[in-house]
């Protein structure tokens, strides 16, 4: 959090305004103590002029008598500091101030408590106290400096948050170029939408723009070449083909023969590894359609290539079917959902030994579409399922497999333009079987058909 410029720039506004409400804050309860005090002293003053002018003729005992003990609100005391013959200076165990008292306000200490008196002394020599204890008085000066604390303690509490949501708010362009970036593939280098950013953010998704670019150009040419180069690869390897066969035609003694059944095999792999090279630069190429391509049926895609390989899975005897009986249909081009379901099927039945069992099947939900496919080979190791989407990755299987590592990494491109995932589990079919798992976006529709699964041999 100490790296996050969000994190920073509201600790130190929330940090500021806390310690300028705080500065307020004293000054206001200083104040308000202050303010609480004078005018205080300013109600012992109208008090005892009030008195004063009530007194209109000579004060009788019985009148000081009334007068003197007063207690106003139970805070303010009224007393005569020179009291007549016969009155008495006790009244009901209230305050009894000395003469000497001079005429003003002052503190007097009594006992246990803490008086704040001002004596008067009118015209005639009588002389009047009104008191309050000081511990009332400060009672009533903290409850207002405390009400005073009131609007700035709610805010130090809410200006914080408002600073920290506005932060936020502000910083909320930049966290969905952050989003757009982190939900694009590998192969998406468009450039980031710079609209409604910052003016000091422009220059920096500027700089990233023109990186995209320069990286987008750059692996443009990378995939050209390997194009090009699979492509003029590709006729001079067919006339090596041909040249072989009408070589094997020809006379020849036996380990010729095997030497040229072994260039045949060789040449022959190297073709496939040249189709799927292709493969792979197309289906990297460009980045994904603003449209949403046209729905593909998936029972008809995973159809046709169980009638391709067919023949392959015939040969090595293996048992090649399909599990479901209900369509779907997938956002995806044609082609590319041909490729991926062909590399995965193919790569099923190079894997599995003799006499195993390769199941192809899908399910809609809620969610998407799941392509699943089941093998009962050796599987791949869980340390190693990450590795394998990298081109040229192979894990040997058995001795006599063959393959050029592309399959599944042509798989992993495929889907990533699909915006679909791919993810290994283990096979019911085996205790080291493999299933793979591509699972689709949200289907368009669901159609109900009646394909049976395709038998691979009689027993299936």
């Amino acid at each position: 959090m100490n790296t996050s410029l969000q994190y920073r720039l509201s600790a130190t506004i929330a940090l500021a305004v806390v310690l300028m409400a705080g500065s307020a804050a004293v000054f206001t309860l200083v104040a308000s103590w202050n303010d609480a005090h004078i005018a205080q002293d300013k109600q012992l003053r109208q008090i005892a002029h009030l008195i004063g002018r009530l007194q209109t003729g000579p004060v009788t005992l019985a009148a000081r008598q009334k007068i003197s003990g007063i207690t106003l609100d139970e805070r303010i005391v009224v007393r005569f500091l020179n009291p007549s013959p016969g009155e008495p200076e006790d009244y009901d165990g209230l305050p009894v101030f000395s003469t000497p008292l001079v005429d003003g306000l002052q503190t007097v200490d009594m006992d246990a408590d803490s008086w704040r008196v001002f004596v008067r002394t009118d015209n005639s020599g009588v002389r009047l106290a009104v008191a309050q204890q000081t511990r009332v008085r400060n009672a009533v000066a903290v409850n207002n400096a405390l009400r005073a604390l009131i609007p700035f303690g709610l805010l130090a509490v809410l200006l914080p948050l408002l600073v920290h949501w506005l932060i936020r708010k502000l910083f909320g362009p930049l966290r969905a170029v952050a989003d757009e970036a982190g939900r694009r593939s590998h192969y998406d280098l468009r450039q980031l939408d710079a609209a409604g950013l910052p003016d000091e953010v422009q220059p920096l998704v500027a700089e990233i723009n023109r990186l995209l670019t320069r990286v987008d150009a750059a692996m443009q040419t990378q995939r050209r070449f390997v194009a090009d180069a699979a492509h003029e690869l590709r006729s001079p390897l067919t006339a090596m083909s041909l040249q072989t066969e009408r070589l094997a035609a020809a006379d020849m003694p036996d380990e010729a023969r095997r030497r040229m059944q072994t260039l045949a095999a060789g040449l022959q792999r190297t073709r496939v590894m040249l189709d799927q090279l292709l493969a792979l630069a197309r289906s990297q190429q460009g980045a994904p359609d603003s449209t949403a391509p046209s729905p593909v049926s998936l029972q008809q895609v995973v159809r046709a290539v169980i009638e391709d390989l067919y023949p392959l899975a015939e040969q090595r005897g293996i048992d090649l079917g399909v599990l479901s009986t209900d369509d779907a249909l997938v956002a995806a081009a044609p082609l590319d959902l041909h490729m991926l379901v062909k590399n995965l099927v193919d790569n099923a039945l190079r894997y599995t030994p003799h006499g195993g069992r390769v199941d192809v099947s899908f399910c809609s939900h809620a969610g998407g579409v799941d392509l699943i496919v089941d093998d009962s080979g050796p599987g791949i190791p869980k340390p190693e399922r990450e590795r394998v989407f990298h081109a040229f990755y192979r894990i040997l299987g058995s001795s006599e497999t063959t393959g050029s590592g592309l399959g599944l990494a042509i798989v992993k491109a495929v889907a990533d333009k699909a915006g679909a995932t791919v993810t290994f589990d283990t096979a019911p079919l085996s205790s080291t079987g493999l299933r793979v798992v591509v699972a689709f976006p949200a289907p368009l529709s669901i159609m109900a058909t009646d394909i049976r699964r395709l038998p691979s041999s009689p027993a299936a």
